[in-house]
């Protein structure tokens, strides 16, 4: 055997050891422009949806669109957010005693967590305010107040309410008056109308177990998320339901009737046993005719609302968007409930931020503060405050509420059915006059667009309608639109549709310069480095978006550039205009910090680091870990996400000072 010389073994090794470092480079290599493919995958189509977010808030700017938590998408999901939001809350039976008046009869589930003044004040707004003996059912719905014991704040819930009242000669007083009230957390008055419209009659039938059954119905349905279509079941019909991408405005929006079956469904109750002796009614008796989808493009029916009233809508819009104080008088809380929803709904798709009250009574608990006058609310706060020192935290609630107000007067809308309040809030600036008179209808199907009609004919249509203010519009109707609206049927939604488009086209408009002036302060996407945090947003400067607005030879929403530029003035100073900005820097800072994630997922940081200096390795390791503990402590982060920052963190170590790498 022949024997190589030391040096040709040398040679041989080391060539052994080149050839295992090239094929290891090269498996690195590979699997890193394989990693690379998979991450530009991911990334393209992240790209894909920031663009169609990009496009959604172009054109619907009060839309905040999310997107899926996983490593597809890379989403930041703040998980003090994630709260499993409930459909309802529950339902109650509210009935009228002659000795006593209106009293809590019923709850599912029993407890409420309400005080005692807060059910005597749901109590109140499951009736009419007027004392009438006609007979029907009527369907409204109401917010009601209430001290929050986890929050420590006070906050609302809102009321969807079937109330009938029938002849009884068994009743001392001759009539049955009872309300079947629908109580949650969420302003979804389409929805939540047209399901007390399927439930109300149907308790009337079977009594009380039919609400449990409800209730139950309810409770199954998916987790309730933002953005998301349902197929709602309850009681035999399927509703087809989109929740809104936001929250805080009443969404007047109808859902589908997919699917209505009360046959079977009473065929089922009935063979359970399940008539209760709640009802009134004899349940073998037939239900209400099948439900018909109103076709509306929202529910509460602009034109009908302010028929009589159609050139002051344009007036009506600009003080809803400055938030200044308005009542609606009308006969009924149908009406009443449904032209308060009307005017918040005419700065679509702008939140309104005020306080509104689409029912509102003398026995509410902030009647006082509604009904004083500036001197005297401060009067009495300070009372309070030096005499009752319990009290004094519900006070500050309530004057905080004062913020952007005429003359001491809340900024809310509300809707009032007694006359009694024409004199008792004669200091507020605007009132809406609705009617003088209605009849309830004969049935539940009045309660939709049966009762739409029943209500709008019998309205008088003279001039009693009016609207009472000290306010100087500064926009002018759009003779075009009330042209069309005139000559247009009542009998159809062309009215209703052609007003919610010009409105919603006007709103846009107007918030145009205000987009673009905001799009202005964004920091450029190139900016983004993963050696620094995300670049801070310019403040918004007022001075300099009029000045920039005055420039502008463009108008948006009226003819003169003096009185526009004077309606932006007094928007920026509105509450309406706080929420907008606000809204809008937490979508920007939410985009940056998604950019940024990304350019840390996607960094190659051995590339990044060459040539830098220990300390800058250094800088840069301190802030990925950083966003390592965010995404482990607040973020709901997939693992895939975070193994990827962790490798990020390894390969920086070599990198590092000495005494670091060490650790």
């Amino acid at each position: 055997m022949m024997m190589m010389d030391p040096l040709s073994i040398l040679a041989a090794e080391e060539e052994e050891k080149q050839n295992k470092i090239l094929e290891k480079e090269k498996e690195v290599e590979e699997q890193k422009r394989s990693t690379q493919v998979n991450h530009a995958k991911i990334f393209a189509e992240e790209e894909r949806k920031l663009e169609s977010i990009a496009t959604i808030h172009l054109h619907h700017p009060s839309i905040h669109v999310g997107m899926n938590d996983n490593i597809k998408t890379i989403e930041i999901n703040d998980r003090s957010l994630i709260t499993k939001k409930k459909w309802m809350n529950a339902f109650c039976i509210v009935n009228f005693d002659l000795e006593i008046g209106q009293t809590l009869d019923y709850s599912f589930p029993p407890k409420l967590n309400l005080k005692e003044e807060e059910i005597v004040n749901l109590c109140f707004l499951s009736f009419p305010d007027s004392n009438s003996h006609l007979q029907g059912d009527i369907i409204y719905c109401f917010k009601l107040k209430y001290w929050n014991q986890e929050t420590r704040l006070y906050d609302y819930q809102y009321g969807y309410v079937f109330f009938r009242q029938e002849k009884n000669d068994r009743i001392e007083r001759g009539y049955l008056q009872r309300s079947v009230v629908l109580l949650s957390d969420e302003p979804f008055v389409g929805l939540y109308k047209k399901v007390i419209e399927v439930v109300g009659p149907l308790y009337f039938q079977f009594g009380e177990t039919l609400l449990e059954v409800a209730f139950q119905n309810m409770s199954n349905w998916p987790e309730l998320k933002l953005g998301q279509s349902y197929e709602l079941p309850i009681l035999g019909s399927i509703f087809t339901f989109h929740v809104p991408y936001t929250i805080g405005a009443p969404h007047i929006i109808d859902p589908i009737l997919k699917y209505s079956n009360n046959t079977n469904f009473q065929s089922s109750v009935m063979g359970s046993g399940g008539a209760g002796g709640g009802g009134n009614g004899n349940a073998s008796t037939g239900l209400s005719p099948p439900l018909v989808s109103v076709s509306n493009l929202k529910s509460i029916d602009l034109y009908c609302c302010f028929k009589n009233l159609s050139t002051k809508l344009w007036m009506l819009w600009e003080m809803v968007l400055l938030n200044h104080p308005i009542i609606v008088m009308s006969p009924s809380p149908p009406i009443s409930s449904d032209c308060v929803l009307a005017l918040i709904s005419l700065i679509s798709p702008l939140n309104y931020t005020g306080d509104y009250r689409p029912y509102f009574t003398i026995h509410d608990p902030d009647f006082q503060k509604f009904t004083a006058t500036n001197s005297t609310f401060h009067k009495h706060s300070s009372s309070n405050n030096n005499n009752n020192t319990t009290s004094s935290s519900s006070e500050e609630v309530d004057c905080a509420e004062l913020h952007n107000n005429i003359n001491g007067t809340p900024s809310t809308i509300l809707g009032v059915t007694n006359p009694f309040f024409l004199k008792a809030l004669g200091h507020w600036p605007t009132t809406v006059i609705i009617g003088p008179t209605q009849r309830f209808g004969k049935s539940v199907e009045s309660s939709a667009s049966s009762m739409k009609k029943t209500l709008s004919f019998s309205r008088d249509s003279d001039a009693k309608e009016r609207v009472v203010s000290e306010y100087k519009p500064l926009t002018s109707p759009d003779k075009t639109i009330l042209k069309k609206i005139s000559s247009g049927d009542l009998e159809n939604n062309n009215n209703n549709e052609s007003l919610r488009k010009h409105f919603l086209q006007l709103t846009l408009n107007f918030l145009i310069p205000l987009e673009r002036y905001f799009a202005s302060l964004l920091p450029l996407a190139k900016t983004i480095s993963v050696f620094q945090r995300p670049p801070r947003l310019k403040d918004f400067d007022q001075e300099e978006f009029l000045n920039k607005l005055e420039g502008d030879d463009e108008t948006y929403v009226i003819d003169s550039k003096t009185k526009e530029i004077e309606l932006y003035k007094k928007f920026l100073e509105s509450s309406n205009f706080e929420n907008w900005l606000e809204n809008k820097r937490k979508e920007a800072i939410r985009h940056l910090n998604i950019l940024y994630r990304k350019a840390i997922l996607e960094a190659d940081v051995q590339t990044l680091l060459k040539g830098k200096s220990p300390a800058t390795a250094l800088d840069l390791y301190k802030r990925i870990k950083d966003q390592l503990i965010l995404e482990e402590n607040l973020f709901n982060t997939s693992h895939e996400i975070k193994e990827k920052i962790k490798s990020h963190l390894e390969l920086i170590v070599p990198y590092l000072p000495l005494t670091w790498q060490a650790n």
